[in-house]
């Protein structure tokens, strides 16, 4: 009996189930992460997704202690920041509690609507931010760099000629016809256009009032080039035949060709670079830490 006993203890220890409910997804240097700071739907997520998930929450757990053992997870302007955030996502009745400041800021503070572990992430990520924005300020990128980047993303910045278009497609010219002749009688051609569409249009589109997006000039077929390319704004098709059936396409935006020059994206490729610095070290850092950290991940 007591052998059976001590074989049921261990049976629930590897299934790591904590008091209150919590499941045990991984362990990182003795200390357990939980379905707690999980997302809601989980356990309805296939085993792939769930480590993807859980090795996230490893990296965050992670990220979280190395921020948390530095100076800026105590500094007032953290304090006040992670005092804001809390009370985005919480009751106003906390607003009201003496001491909250002093309590969330207390390595096993406890407040309504978050767990010890709840409440330690959104600490731990939130001076992770802070520490990445304060790595960001070290960062300085020379005028050399800046051109060398442009001239090798210069394509990301230039903007080809592009019509942006509605469009309603249907089976015959007849029906067409009459779309086009209701358009011709409207008092506002672009409402009634985007009501035919979510009516008789039988493209995809037609949930989104007939919305087909921007093309470029350049990229459209033989058959459309000619017809749209010099059309202006608010203005309307007639019916055009195509192997989709018959087409009315209206032009919501006529957006003219850019070529960029350095200066006008100067600040533009300044700012993408210091991301990709910060994101860049973001991730060696985590990296990093995976390395020297003991993590179990419990299946």
């Amino acid at each position: 009996m007591i052998k059976s006993l001590l074989k049921f203890g261990i049976a629930l220890s590897c299934a790591s189930t904590l008091a209150l409910g919590a499941n045990i997804l991984a362990v990182v240097d003795g200390k357990n992460i939980t379905d707690e700071v999980a997302p809601k739907d989980y356990q309805t997520m296939d085993k792939e997704m769930q480590l993807k998930i859980v090795n996230r929450l490893v990296e965050k757990r992670l990220a979280s202690d190395y921020a948390l053992s530095t100076d800026i997870s105590k500094s007032d302007k953290f304090a006040r920041t992670l005092e804001h955030v809390l009370f985005m996502n919480s009751d106003d009745s906390h607003q009201k509690q003496s001491g909250f400041l002093a309590e969330i800021m207390k390595d096993d503070g406890k407040i309504e609507g978050y767990t010890q572990e709840q409440l330690y992430s959104k600490k731990g990520l939130l001076a992770f931010d802070f520490l990445v924005n304060e790595q960001a300020e070290t960062i300085k990128i020379t005028k050399k760099q800046l051109t060398d980047y442009y001239e090798l993303n210069k394509y990301k910045y230039d903007t080809p000629a592009m019509k942006e278009l509605l469009v309603i497609v249907v089976d015959t010219k007849k029906i067409a016809a009459d779309i086009v002749s209701k358009l011709k009688k409207s008092e506002n051609a672009r409402i009634e256009f985007q009501e035919l569409a979510k009516e008789f249009s039988k493209a995809p589109s037609a949930n989104e009032n007939g919305y087909f997006g921007k093309i470029p000039t350049a990229e459209m077929n033989d058959l459309l080039k000619p017809i749209l390319k010099d059309m202006k704004v608010a203005t309307f098709t007639g019916p055009i035949k195509t192997e989709f059936g018959y087409q009315v396409f209206y032009i919501l935006n006529d957006i003219p060709e850019f070529k960029s020059k350095f200066t006008q994206v100067r600040s533009k490729i300044n700012e993408e670079m210091m991301q990709k610095a910060v994101k860049q070290w973001a991730v060696d850092t985590i990296s990093e830490l995976k390395n020297k950290a003991k993590i179990k991940i419990i299946n």
